[in-house]
């Protein structure tokens, strides 16, 4: 082998490290987008993320929301961000499942479109009624929205969203006539439950509990296959009859095409930081279930496995948006 061709082999060799080495020590900001305004689970979730980031990486790390779309829009955005190892997207359930498989055309493919780094959380679901409403629990709720077909409503976060599915689906399994009311985000569904504008939302636990300890909305039951921890108090909706299980997820990507030589120390520095007991203590007070030590074939096969199951509930629900 010629020292030319020696050199140029090592040279070839020694990329991926110096590409690393540069990403570790780059003095540009870290922006993580968000496709929901301040307020929701989602966006809480990629704050506490950004913090640890900071401080696991040295390097300046920024939240954008973008909402818009369900949770679309940060998505459209990002298939044409830079693929530069700065740009990254935290997506919900919402943005990378429910809102584009709710649209008969489909503005991308979740599975194919971006470069999936981690699975990072699970978020079930809760349903939560205003205090006025006399009822305590789901059938007793249930029971009260059948005696008054379509005087009710409730609030979500967007067309095409987790929480709208879910909701769908929870009056579609119980048979109710209830209004829905689309707001541009969980933070405006919230403060109109809480003033009886609307009288039904369904969102994580972490995000409602703090109104329900206050008196100012009831959880009256969570769609997850057991009690939760952070409020064993709440049955799920199983110990009523109803086969619910929904929530949320939050996955971190890249655009597509970013080099892998990029994106692995953003892995290494996202296993890091899920590993960290104080991230997965504050995760778990919003009723958040961190995932630790996520692949990006992982990350990828669980948008693919969503999609498949939600799918067939989206065209049963005759949402097409």
């Amino acid at each position: 082998m010629t020292n030319t061709r020696r050199q140029i082999l090592t040279a070839a060799a020694a990329l991926p490290f110096a590409c690393q080495e540069a990403w570790a020590q780059a003095d540009s900001t870290i922006r993580i987008s968000v496709g929901f305004p301040p307020g929701g689970s989602g966006d809480l979730f990629a704050r506490i993320l950004a913090e640890a980031m900071h401080t696991e990486t040295g390097r300046a790390v920024v939240v954008e929301n973008k909402p818009g779309g369900g949770g679309m829009t940060v998505a459209i955005n990002f298939l044409r961000a830079p693929k530069d190892g700065n740009q990254l997207m935290l997506a919900t359930g919402s943005t990378a499942i429910s809102a584009p498989i709710s649209r008969a055309k489909p503005p991308y493919n979740s599975v194919e479109d971006f470069q999936w780094i981690a699975l990072l959380s699970n978020a079930p679901f809760v349903i939560a009624i205003h205090p006025s409403i006399p009822a305590n629990n789901l059938k007793e709720f249930i029971a009260y929205a059948k005696s008054r077909p379509n005087k009710l409503s409730y609030g979500h976060a967007g067309l095409g969203t987790t929480v709208h599915l879910a909701a769908e689906l929870f009056k579609e399994q119980a048979g109710l006539d209830i209004a829905d009311i689309a707001y541009a985000g969980s933070a405006g569904a919230i403060t109109d439950t809480i003033s009886g504008n609307v009288q039904m939302i369904v969102e994580t636990t972490g995000t409602l509990l703090p109104h329900h300890k206050s008196g100012k909305m009831k959880i009256i039951a969570c769609m997850a296959t057991a009690r939760e921890k952070i409020a064993p108090e709440i049955p799920i909706a199983r110990e009523s009859g109803l086969d619910l299980i929904a929530g949320t997820c939050n996955l971190l990507a890249a655009p597509l095409g970013t080099p892998p030589a990029l994106i692995e120390p953003i892995s290494k520095a996202l296993a890091r930081v899920m590993d960290k007991p104080a991230v997965q203590e504050r995760l778990s007070q919003l009723g958040i279930q961190p995932i630790t030590q996520s692949t990006p074939a992982q990350a990828r096969e669980y948008v693919a496995a969503e999609i498949a199951r939600w799918s067939p509930i989206v065209k049963k629900l005759n949402i097409a948006l």
